[in-house]
């Protein structure tokens, strides 16, 4: 039987769900929803679950990423490419290290949020006044 080789308690895996929970907050915050209405907007019973991805401790259901950008007004393809790279680093890599501009980032101006740590990305000056991508230190 297959199993995810991203251990949920290794320290690097927790550490980019924390920076992915940086952006989704980011994108939620811009989009205009609190934890509330943004849970009510994907359909979700508890806003506590948003409260758990924003923090780290849960990630986006694979099954939920339409929902999820729709509720952030970006397209769905968009947003799986922001968030893939924190939640499956190793596919990412894979599937875009030939493609510098979704590799390092620079084609999404949202992952530009204030200290979020982009893996596999040097620093670039963000697009977004007072917001700067940073690289990680294991990149």
């Amino acid at each position: 039987m297959y199993t995810n080789a991203q251990k949920l308690s290794a320290p690097e895996t927790q550490e980019l769900r924390r920076e992915a929970g940086k952006l989704l907050k980011y994108l939620r915050e811009k989009a205009g929803h609190s934890q509330r209405t943004f849970s009510a907007e994907i359909g979700s019973p508890v806003y506590t679950f948003v409260s758990q991805v924003e923090t780290g401790r849960g990630r986006v259901p694979p099954d939920q990423i339409r929902v999820w950008a729709n509720a952030y007004g970006i397209e769905a393809r968009e947003f799986l490419l922001m968030i893939m790279r924190f939640y499956d680093p190793e596919t990412f890599s894979v599937l875009f290290e030939s493609e510098p501009e979704i590799f390092t980032g620079a084609a999404f101006p949202e992952l530009s949020v204030t200290d979020v740590a982009v893996p596999a990305a040097d620093a670039v000056e963000a697009p977004v006044q007072g917001l700067r991508l940073v690289a990680s230190p294991d990149a």
